[in-house]
Parts: C-alpha cells; sequence; structure tokens
C-alpha cells in the first residue's frame, strides 16, 4: 500500500508536468493560431482595399477619358460640327482641316490617348494620331464596334479589344491591342446622331495601372469583360489561353470559387466589379504568398516545444533521482524492525532538505531510544508532579466561598462597606478567572469595571472621579473580556499617580464607521512626545524598553482575535493628560 502511495506521488508529479506542458503547447498553438488568424484578417483586408483602390483607379481613368470626349459638344460651332458631318463632305480640305484640328485638339487633352477619330455616319473619319504616320483609314461601317455604338442606348460604349485591324487599312504589325471609347455626337435639338467620336488608349496604359505597387510577390491581376474575355492581365502570354478559360469559368458560374489552381498552384481568388463599367477585376494571389506566416514566430514557437519537452523530461528525471528515489529508501527503512531500526542509522551524504529530513529522523530514532531508556522514570516523576500540583491547588471556589462569607459576616455585622467590597471583589474574581467566557458585551464588561472602581476608589480616598460617557448604542457589542480593566489601572497608578486631589477618569465609545472606539482618558501628568513614541513601539513589539505587559498583551489579543488594522494606541499631552484609545470591529449581540 505505501509503494503504491509513493508511486501516486510520482505519477502526480509526472501528471502536473504533463497538464503543465499540455497547457504551454495549448497557450502556444492558440497564440500562434490567433496570431494566424490576424495575419489571415489582415492579408484579406490588404486584398479588399488593394481590388476596391485598383477598380476605382481603372474607372477614375475611363471616366477621365470618357470626360475628354465631351470635348466636341461643349465648343462654342457645335452647330458647325454636325453640320460638318452630315454634309457627305468630310473629305474635303476646309472641312477635314475642321475636323483634324478637333482630333488633335482631343489628342493633346491626354497624354495617354493615342489616337483619336471623327467620323460620320456612312463610316468616313478623320483622325489624329499619336506616333503613328499611317493615315489610311478604313471605313468602319461595317465593323462591330461601329455598328454596335450606334444601335446601343447608352451615349458612350467601351470596346476592350480594338486593334488597328478595325481602324486603319494597312495596320502596322508593331501596333498594339487597344482599347476604345467610342462616343455618339448627338444634336440635342433635333436628339439626331450625327457622328462618332473614336478615342484609343494603349492597353499599357491600364496595365500599367495594375501592376503598379502589387502587394504580393506571386500576384496576377486579370480584367474580364461580361463574357469572361481577359481584357488585360499581368500574367505572361504563355499563359493568356488559361486566362480565358479561367475567365469563362469564373463569371459564367455563381458560385464563384475562392480558391483555384494556377499552373498546378493553390491560388486565392477575390473578385471587384469596375464602377461603371460591366468589367470585373480578378485578384489571384498565391495561397502560399498571401497566408504566409511570419517563419521567425514558427521557429520560436517549434523551439518552445521542444525547449519545454526536454525542460520538463528533465526535471522529472531530477525529481526522481534526488527526492522520490531517497523517499522510497527512506519508507523501506521506516518499515524494518523498529527495535533493532533504532541503532542504526539511515545513510544519507547529501546535504539538501531530504539530507535535513534524513538526518532529522537519525536524531529522532536516537531521541526515540533515549526516551525509551527513561520512559519509566519519567512517568513516575510526572506522577510525583501532579501529586504535588493537587496538594498545592486551592479550589477557585473556596475563594468565592471565603469572600462570600465575608460579605455574609459583614452584613450581620452591620458593616455595609466591608459587606459591598468582598461582593464587589468577588464578583471580579469570579468574572476574570471565568476560563468559558473569552467575549462578552461591553455593558456585561462596564458592570465588572464598576465594581473595580469602586474599589479603587476606596484605596485612593476619593482622590479621583469617573465620568462614563458611553453611547447606550454601543453597550452590546461584543468585546475581549478584561480588557478594559488594565487600562483604568494603568490610568490611576500611572496617569493620575502625582495628583493630589480631582483626578478625573473619562471612558468613551461611540460607533465610527464599522469600528467600536473605546478611549479612556485621564487629566493627569501626560507623557513626554519621545517617551509616547516609545511606548508606542514597546505595545506593538518594536523595543522592549519597558518590563509591564498589560498594554502590550492587549494590543496582542486585539491583533490576534480581529486582525492588525485593530489595536491599541495611546495618545498623550505633558500637563494635560493621556488618553488610551481602543479599536475594535463593531459586532452586536443578537
Amino acid at each position: 500500500m505505501k509503494q503504491r502511495n509513493t508511486a501516486s506521488i510520482k505519477r502526480l508529479t509526472m501528471m502536473i508536468f504533463l497538464v503543465m506542458y499540455i497547457i504551454f503547447f495549448i497557450i502556444t498553438t492558440l497564440s500562434l493560431y490567433s496570431y494566424s488568424n490576424y495575419e489571415f484578417e489582415k492579408t484579406e483586408k490588404l486584398i479588399k482595399n488593394f481590388d476596391t483602390s485598383l477598380s476605382q483607379q481603372i474607372a477614375e481613368k475611363l471616366t477621365s477619358f470618357s470626360d475628354i470626349s465631351k470635348y466636341p459638344l461643349l465648343i462654342p460651332d457645335i452647330d458647325k460640327l454636325h453640320e460638318v458631318l452630315l454634309s457627305n463632305k468630310v473629305n474635303d480640305i476646309e472641312q477635314y482641316n475642321y475636323l483634324k484640328y478637333l482630333c488633335d485638339m482631343l489628342l493633346i487633352q491626354n497624354d495617354s490617348i493615342n489616337g483619336a477619330y471623327l467620323y460620320d455616319l456612312k463610316g468616313r473619319g478623320v483622325c489624329s494620331t499619336r506616333n503613328n504616320t499611317n493615315d489610311k483609314l478604313k471605313n468602319p461601317a461595317t465593323e462591330k464596334w461601329f455598328i454596335d455604338t450606334l444601335e446601343s442606348s447608352n451615349n458612350t460604349s467601351i470596346f476592350p479589344e480594338i486593334i488597328t485591324a478595325n481602324i486603319y487599312q494597312s495596320p502596322s504589325s508593331n501596333d498594339g491591342q487597344l482599347i476604345a471609347l467610342c462616343r455618339k455626337i448627338i444634336n440635342v435639338k433635333t436628339k439626331e446622331v450625327t457622328g462618332l467620336l473614336l478615342i484609343t488608349i494603349p492597353k499599357d496604359e491600364f496595365l500599367s495601372i495594375v501592376k503598379k505597387d502589387l502587394p504580393f510577390t506571386d500576384q496576377i491581376v486579370s480584367i474580364y469583360d461580361e463574357k469572361g474575355f481577359a481584357i488585360l492581365t499581368t500574367m505572361n502570354t504563355d499563359s493568356i489561353e488559361f486566362t480565358q478559360t479561367q475567365g469563362k469559368n469564373i463569371l459564367n458560374n455563381k458560385n464563384r470559387p475562392a480558391i483555384q489552381y494556377i499552373n498546378n498552384a493553390p491560388y486565392l481568388i477575390s473578385y471587384n466589379v469596375i464602377p461603371n463599367t460591366n468589367w470585373t477585376l480578378v485578384n489571384s494571389i498565391a495561397k502560399f504568398d498571401a497566408y504566409r506566416i511570419n517563419s521567425l514566430f514558427i521557429v520560436v514557437f517549434v523551439i518552445n516545444i521542444v525547449f519545454f519537452m526536454i525542460l520538463f523530461s528533465v526535471l522529472y528525471m531530477f525529481f526522481n533521482k534526488r527526492i522520490f528515489n531517497p523517499l522510497k529508501s527512506l519508507i523501506a527503512n521506516m518499515n524494518r524492525n523498529v527495535e533493532n531500526n533504532l541503532h542504526n542509522d539511515f545513510a544519507y551524504n547529501k546535504k539538501d532538505e531530504i539530507g535535513i529530513l534524513i538526518k532529522s529522523y537519525n536524531e529522532m530514532k536516537r531521541r526515540i531510544n533515549d526516551l525509551i531508556n527513561i520512559n519509566y522514570k519519567n512517568q513516575l516523576e510526572q506522577k510525583d508532579l501532579e501529586l504535588k500540583q493537587l496538594q498545592n491547588q486551592i479550589n477557585p471556589h473556596f475563594i468565592y466561598n471565603t469572600l462570600e462569607s465575608i460579605h455574609m459576616m459583614a452584613e450581620i455585622n452591620d458593616d455595609l462597606d466591608t459587606s459591598i467590597m468582598a461582593q464587589y471583589f468577588g464578583s471580579i474574581i469570579r468574572y476574570s478567572m471565568n476560563r468559558k467566557i473569552n467575549v462578552v458585551t461591553l455593558k456585561e464588561e462596564i458592570s465588572v469595571i464598576e465594581h473595580y472602581i469602586y474599589l479603587q476608589k476606596i484605596r485612593f480616598d476619593q482622590l479621583f472621579s469617573i465620568e462614563n460617557l458611553i453611547s447606550p448604542e454601543v453597550l452590546n457589542c461584543e468585546i475581549i473580556k478584561m480588557i478594559i480593566q488594565p487600562l483604568i489601572e494603568n490610568a490611576i497608578y500611572h496617569g493620575l499617580s502625582e495628583c493630589s486631589s480631582n483626578g478625573k477618569i473619562i471612558i468613551q465609545g461611540e460607533h465610527l464607521l464599522d469600528n467600536l472606539v473605546l478611549t479612556i482618558s485621564d487629566n493627569g501628568i501626560g507623557i513626554e512626545e519621545d517617551e509616547l513614541q516609545s511606548l508606542n513601539d514597546y505595545i506593538n513589539d518594536k523595543n522592549n524598553d519597558y518590563k509591564g505587559i498589560a498594554l502590550r498583551n492587549i494590543n496582542k489579543r486585539l491583533k490576534l482575535n480581529y486582525g492588525e488594522e485593530y489595536g491599541l494606541k495611546i495618545y498623550s499631552v505633558v500637563g494635560k493628560g493621556t488618553s488610551m484609545e481602543l479599536t475594535l470591529p463593531y459586532i452586536t449581540r443578537e
């Protein structure tokens, strides 16, 4: 059974270490999880803000081009423009130069515009381009963008897939893809469409916005039209076919996936509709790049886990070697035959706490052996001592009965003063020697104090008077028995010792906050300031300058029973008197 208990202590220690390690592991894991969630939320917020900001930039770019396209409609001679476009003489030199001038003015509005074109309804047009010597315009009357613009209910249309072959008769092989904005030129008076304005912007202008300040290393940003065709993308040209497929799959699927695989790698996908367009911005970020946790945090996490695992293992082995095994051997030694084992010390050479315990155990065995040898003699001496104590002991009832006899004899002899003195003294003796009662009410204590004062007045021939100013509301409060009498005795023998007459002692009691405060004051000689400080230090065990123990005992009894905030405090003014203040908790007896 004892071996099982020893093993239980070992198992308990191991369980404590295991629980501590599990708690540490859980806390560390939760910290990592919390940190990861914080990083992931921060990443998702960053992605959302990036998508919103980028979409807004593209929308603002398109809006600025749309505002520029309004220029021909705001010129003072707008009627002339309508007249020229409806004259079927667009190619006449005067009309051509006029339209050419308008195109030039459009071109200088924004450096991103690389071409401005004005067409009549039959597709005859004039242009102004930047860094392009080809001025042989193609008649776009049969081109999809031309037809769609005229048929559209909107005043402007955006075409993300315009190429130079849609505009020129002989396009250059070096011309890149364009994004075009086409606006109807409408006569506001007749509500009649008189022509079309076409503005072209290289896709690279938008691509530069998309590529600028990408927050992630492995990030692909693409813009799709409403049919899922890629307008532009930051992906390399080798993967354009994938991008087109991705766009169709994403935009045609109501449940757009959050994760897609690109080149067999998982990517986090986010979507945002570009304002005022039917374009969708798709942001693809490598999952590893988006949800990357600081590698240093992971390393610290692993190091902490391994370190504390090793630490707990080492501590357990240390406890097993230095505590459990010695205790097991000590228990085995205790279980041997007691009579034979008392003469042999348990061998242990280390001077640690276990060594101190074993040393005490060996000393205990030697003492037990010595005690066994002298036990019989001690028992005889004890019996003799008890007999002597019984012989010398006076029964307290003998004192009570004797005082009662004196009281009765005095009454018989008509000695009233002696009778009262014997009666009062007996009540004081009976009250103080009652060991069964330690706590009394203030009213009971004051009743005995009045008997004591009566006897002292007779002793000192009425040299002092007593004034009781105790508030009636506190008379039912509980106090420790016999703590006021020593204070009154101290006031009589020390405070009033040099008063020949008119000595006065005032007893006060009141309820302050949650405390009962009792004050015994005298109008005696008072105490010097240095001596008063020394006396207060003495009753609080800070010095031993005085021989009397009554005041110190009262202070100790109060603090032991109620706490350090309670006790005795002495105040004094030389020549005016001394006050002794008792502070107790306010406890009333029901």
